[in-house]
């Protein structure tokens, strides 16, 4: 009866080798799935990460651009009304009449009735 027993232990113990390496490849292939998708996932969360730092970049740059934009528009406003002033000042001397009597003098040598000019030459300080 002893060697009876014994093939019954024997049984037994194949059983659950059998149902054990079934756990464990079924684990096995868990842990392969399991895997397999955090690898998809790792570089999808890759490839977004790439894009949105690229996008990111490329507004940095349109944005500093802009700026640099502004800063020169800015810039061409300012003298753009000092321009304005300018011409509004010359407007209102072409109003003037005595400016330009003092224009046609200087500019055309133009005089009045019975007036002389003389054009002295500029004194340089050499």
């Amino acid at each position: 009866m002893v060697t009876k027993r014994s093939s019954t232990v024997r049984e037994m113990d194949s059983q659950y080798i059998e149902k054990r390496e079934q756990e464990l490849e079924f684990q096995a292939k868990k842990r392969r799935g399991l895997i397999r998708r955090l690898s998809v996932l790792g570089i999808f969360g890759f490839i977004l990460a790439g894009i949105a730092s690229v996008t990111f970049y490329a507004q940095a740059s349109t944005i500093n651009e802009k700026q640099e934009e502004k800063q020169a528009l800015e810039q061409e406003l300012e003298l753009l009304k000092a321009e304005e002033k300018r011409l509004e000042q010359e407007i209102i001397n072409y109003n003037d009449l005595d400016y330009i009597a003092e224009i046609a003098r200087r500019d055309y040598y133009l005089s009045k009735p019975g007036e002389t000019l003389f054009k002295l030459p500029d004194s340089s300080a050499d």
